[in-house]
């Protein structure tokens, strides 16, 4: 079982959005619809699908291929990895992935989101409150870019929430 930082920028969208949402999702709506490039995840081919983003981002973004970076991890999350939400520095959330990741973007939708991109729905997000899960592991200090592995405290977290969900 993996456990993701997700860096949750509060300029464009915020914890509280992901949570009433139910949803574990990141930026660039620009990339459009993603489900041609899931057989890449899938399969493996990191390199290849870093590419085909990459050179999406560019064009639509005009910058480095850090967010085709943070897709793959966001399209790379399985069911039963847990998700810790940070805004900054500070921990706020903390949710399971009820199924593999399938991505989701709704062209039709009429409502609009800076975090469009979506991996999981129907998930339930719980505050970290340090009376039910303990203290929240530490942050990085810079906090992550976008989505990154939760290594250092790993055993911590998990134990915190099978205590928790018990």
């Amino acid at each position: 079982m993996n456990i993701w930082w997700l860096a949750i920028d509060r300029e464009y969208t915020s914890y509280e959005e992901l949570k009433y949402r139910k949803v574990v999702a990141q930026g660039w709506p620009k990339f459009g619809d993603l489900s041609l490039l899931i057989p890449l995840v899938g399969n493996n081919y990191k390199n290849e699908f870093i590419a085909a983003l990459g050179a999406i981002e560019k064009i639509r973004y005009n910058c480095s291929s850090h967010a085709a970076r943070v897709m793959w991890s966001l399209l790379s999350m399985k069911k039963g990895d847990l998700v810790i939400g940070i805004e900054g520095t500070k921990v706020r959330g903390i949710c399971q992935i009820e199924c593999d990741a399938k991505e989701s973007y709704k062209l039709e939708s009429p409502e609009r989101f800076e975090y469009d991109q979506t991996v999981s729905s129907g998930v339930k997000w719980y505050d970290w409150k340090e009376k039910m899960l303990g203290a929240p592991p530490s942050a990085p200090a810079q906090s992550v870019p976008g989505i990154a592995r939760l290594q250092k405290e790993h055993d911590y977290v998990l134990s915190a929430w099978i205590k928790y969900k018990g």
